[in-house]
């Protein structure tokens, strides 16, 4: 049998091959003419007579709501010894209004010359239309059931954390992954979790989907983790981890109509004979029980440390001089919640001045663990000679393998200080204490006796020289003040600064996008494409990542006044960029008609705002 459908292969491919294309035409179908509102239909352009087409250009779909595609698939026919080959785009198209709505024509380059298909008109009612006569299947209903189960059965989401009961401060590592035994055709992020309660870090960063298998209850999967995050609690009690929303595109093959070998080889779903199902998938939430740390030993100046960690604590020089400053340095490192530590306290004598610190982090992700070190850089300016003691000072934890309090403390640091320089290095004054006491107790007069002075000209007090040089040094004070205050208000605003920088950051983000057109790194171009694209929106409309979906963005641009074709482009532009990135095999549209588009849509957005 094998060698029998080898042979074919064989004769049909030669003949294929020693076919020449002929009478290519360029169409345009749609399962109905007649949709209801809400429904969902699908649009297919084809190009028969051959699959070498170029520059394909959909029209836009400005009363329609582009829900999946473009999606690409290949045919071909073996009729009477003759071989024919066709290719189509598909897209999935949801109505956003009643009433009658012309489709444009679709373009496309083939052999030199430009074909286009003829528009369609499509009919929105209120509800789903009535069936025609003959169409009425009893057995529809629950065919539609079973293909849902099947679906269901065979691709889903699932979160998983390595522990449900913890203590407060202590780590959870929540995954989030897709398990896939179907055709998946697209793939996009609906809604990231938000995390309420936790203080979260991404541990991987998913630039692009990879599949790896797992057996599951004896089926094997194709299985790509979409989020790993590190979770760490901030109160004790129930918490919710929350879920993450995927929409999917699944290409279902469609219903056989012969027995015939032959149908069934070119209905194979690689060749074509499938149709697009939608899918929004979403995970079960998972609950985590947070313990708070006992109340029994807990150490003097405990700051909430959770984990596992060493300090590490020295000066970067003994010996100084009085008013030069000394670095005290204290280092803790190990694995836990490291970015929410405090400094310790140290007890200073009164003779070194003590500024607030400089907090420097080297923290990775091994494994599953947040690791590094945290870094406290303590600024000493030494007022007196002599010796100065810094006493020790104490580092406290909860650990979390022992359950016990645990305190690491550091050494007793001797500073010689040697007579310096009487005046102060910066950030204070520049005169020395024993200056100030010896002002304030002594203060030297200028003799006048046997001094005679003498005017010369005119008096400069009450000139109006004098009253320019006495007032401009007020006004520059205060427009200096009002100045600091202006850019203090406006770096505080951090709505308005999105606001602001929004083209900029997305016109260098298309200029990076050009460097991999110019490299013709797909995948890299078309992510960063989309992150050009979601970080303008996000930026320009001040959302924060867990609110960016299409239906938010579309709802808050059209009520700012942006024009609906504009917004469909974009959201159309984004789905092309989510469908080249998770789905790389798939061919795409020219990426330079792509860069065009939208640089041309972040232009149009920034003229309507």
């Amino acid at each position: 049998m094998k060698t029998r459908l080898l042979e074919i292969s064989v004769l049909i491919f030669v003949a294929f091959s020693l076919s020449v294309a002929q009478n290519a035409s360029f169409v345009a179908s749609v399962e109905q003419t007649t949709v209801g509102l809400g429904e969902q239909f699908q649009i297919t352009f084809t190009l028969n007579g051959g699959s070498g087409g170029r520059n394909f250009r959909p029209p836009a779909f400005n009363d329609f709501l582009t829900v999946g595609g473009p999606n690409q698939s290949t045919n071909m026919q073996f009729i009477n010894g003759a071989v024919s080959s066709s290719i189509s785009y598909s897209f999935v198209l949801q109505p956003r209004a009643e009433g009658k709505f012309t489709i444009g024509a679709a373009a496309i380059e083939f052999n030199g010359k430009q074909l286009q298909t003829q528009p369609l008109t499509i009919t929105v009612t209120k509800g789903a239309p009535a069936p025609k006569a003959g169409q009425q299947n009893a057995n529809q209903p629950q065919a539609d059931a079973n293909l849902e189960k099947q679906i269901a059965d065979n691709l889903f989401l699932k979160l998983t954390v390595d522990k449900s009961r913890v203590y407060q401060g202590e780590q959870v590592t929540a995954t989030y992954k897709l398990y896939n035994r179907t055709r998946l055709a697209n793939l996009s992020i609906g809604k990231a979790p938000a995390f309420t309660g936790f203080w979260s870090e991404d541990l991987e960063e998913i630039k692009q989907v990879q599949f790896s298998q797992e057996v599951v209850n004896g089926k094997r999967y194709d299985v790509a983790v979409l989020k790993k995050v590190a979770l760490f609690p901030q109160r004790a009690g129930t918490l919710d981890v929350d879920p993450m929303e995927v929409n999917c595109v699944v290409q279902v093959q469609s219903r056989r109509r012969s027995n015939d070998i032959f149908d069934q080889f070119f209905n194979d779903p690689f060749l074509g004979g499938v149709s697009n199902v939608n899918r929004k998938l979403r995970c079960e939430p998972l609950r985590i029980t947070v313990a708070p740390l006992p109340p029994a030993g807990v150490p003097p100046g405990f700051g909430g440390a959770v984990g596992k960690f060493s300090m590490e604590a020295w000066l970067d020089k003994t010996q100084t001089k009085t008013n030069e400053p000394v670095t005290l340095k204290v280092k803790i490192s190990g694995s836990g919640n490291l970015k929410l530590l405090g400094a310790p306290t140290l007890h200073i004598p009164p003779d070194l001045e003590k500024y607030d610190p400089k907090i420097s982090d080297n923290i990775s992700h091994q494994g599953e663990k947040v690791t590094g070190s945290r870094t406290f850089e303590f600024l000493l300016l030494p007022r007196h000679a002599g010796e100065q003691r810094i006493p020790p000072f104490t580092f406290s934890y909860f650990d979390v393998e022992k359950k016990k309090y645990v305190a690491s403390t550091s050494p007793e640091f001797l500073l010689d200080v040697g007579k310096g320089s009487e005046i102060l290095a910066a950030p204070t004054s520049g005169i020395s204490k024993e200056e100030v006491k010896l002002l304030g107790e002594d203060i030297r007069f200028i003799r006048s006796d046997n001094v005679a002075f003498t005017r010369k000209g005119e008096p400069f007090a009450g000139s109006l020289v004098f009253y320019l040089l006495s007032v401009s040094p007020l006004l520059a004070c205060a427009g200096l003040v009002l100045a600091v205050r202006r850019r203090q208000e406006r770096l505080g605003d951090v709505m308005s600064l999105r606001n602001r920088k929004a083209r900029k950051i997305a016109q260098k983000r298309l200029v990076e996008a050009k460097k991999f057109l110019a490299q013709k790194k797909k995948e890299e171009f078309y992510a960063e494409i989309s992150r050009a694209l979601w970080g303008y929106v996000a930026d320009k409309l001040s959302l924060p990542p867990s609110d960016l979906s299409t239906d938010a963005v579309r709802t808050i641009l059209e009520s700012r006044g942006v024009p609906e074709d504009i917004v469909t482009r974009l959201t159309s532009t984004i789905q092309q960029c989510e469908f080249a990135r998770f789905a790389p095999s798939a061919d795409s549209f020219m990426m330079d008609g792509v860069y065009k588009e939208a640089a041309e849509i972040i232009s149009k957005i920034e003229e309507a705002l």
